[in-house]
């Protein structure tokens, strides 16, 4: 036996008390080599025989990043499901189907996500800025937005690197304040302040340019989420986001440019994000394709429909159906 097969026997047995799954050794391999194709096949290869080994839980966290990598969301999904099922205390496993089920669109899905595993495990600042963080996207109901926004400033300090905890604060409290009050324009000089930071978290500068957007200042937010772009060109939201930017009327107005920018966010879903979709359904009846719109707007509406809660601006696109479908018939 080579130095390096003993040396690997020895460090499985230290951690696992068990010899190596050599399917898992070579899918970790091609895992750090970015095959995730071949990857996948062995973590599925090890799973098959190994399906009760102590290591599993790691092989299956692995799989579902593979399984993200290669755009199979559902099936990534599905595999963190097993894990938070079998292992609910494992942080790891929380924190990824979260983090998953917002890529996805799936917000209030994330939500609960935490909430529940918060109940099994320590909140932390990470965790709790997640919480948050997803029902504010989710627009929670009022009760769980509250318990959030309690959750993480329990836990929440003065140091200035926690700057996703400030933004969601601010921006809960936006949400919670009526405009025009003192506290509402405090809460949105904070978060103006955090999102506007040199690298600030592009989370925090798609919570502002919510906001800017809401308010009509079009051209801001776009320089903004331009800019968030650098960190993270295919977050679905920031894409979204930025096309919507692109369909109000203005200079810069182009909505061609905005289909595609939508179009490739629910790419990046997998189509199963009803919001990303009923943009890309915006922008297509922009570009005067109603039928495309039409379809499009149909199938955000029946993903919505199967959220957990209701889709935040179904009332929109029901008026963006009904209008397609009186155009079309006639």
């Amino acid at each position: 036996m080579q130095v390096e097969s003993i040396g690997l026997v020895v460090k499985w047995w230290k951690t696992w008390r068990t010899l190596p799954v050599f399917a898992w050794v070579k899918a970790a391999a091609m895992y750090r080599q970015g095959k995730f194709v071949d990857a996948e096949r062995l973590y599925r290869k090890g799973l098959r025989t190994s399906h009760s080994h102590p290591a599993q839980y790691c092989a299956r966290l692995d799989l579902s990043y593979c399984l993200f990598r290669m755009g199979k969301l559902e099936a990534a999904e599905e595999e963190l499901q097993k894990v938070v099922a079998m292992l609910p205390n494992s942080r790891e496993a929380q924190l990824r189907l979260a983090r998953l089920q917002l890529w996805r669109g799936e917000s209030l899905q994330a939500a609960w996500t935490m909430r529940r595993a918060l109940r099994n495990l320590a909140p932390d600042v990470e965790m709790a800025s997640l919480f948050l963080g997803a029902a504010i996207d989710a627009r929670a109901p009022k009760y769980l937005l509250e318990e959030a926004l309690r959750t993480l400033q329990s836990v929440q300090t003065d140091d200035d690197s926690d700057v996703r905890a400030k933004a969601f604060v601010a921006r809960a409290q936006m949400i919670m304040r009526r405009p025009g009050t003192p506290e509402h324009q405090l809460a949105r000089t904070q978060l103006a302040q955090v999102a506007s930071r040199p690298g600030a978290p592009f989370e925090c500068v798609i919570a502002f340019g919510e906001v800017l957007i809401e308010e009509g200042k079009v051209a801001l937010a776009r320089r903004l989420l331009r800019r968030a772009l650098h960190a993270s060109s295919e977050y679905p939201r920031l894409l979204s986001l930025l096309a919507e930017t692109y369909l109000r009327s203005g200079t810069f107005y182009n909505a061609d440019y905005a289909r595609q920018l939508a179009t490739t966010a629910c790419q990046k879903t997998s189509w199963t994000s009803p919001r990303e979709m009923h943009i890309l359904a915006e922008a297509f009846y922009h570009c005067g394709d109603k039928i495309s719109a039409l379809v499009v707007a149909s199938r955000a509406k029946e993903l919505g429909s199967k959220l957990l809660g209701s889709y935040t601006h179904s009332r929109t696109l029901d008026d963006l159906i009904s209008n397609l479908s009186s155009g079309t018939q006639a």
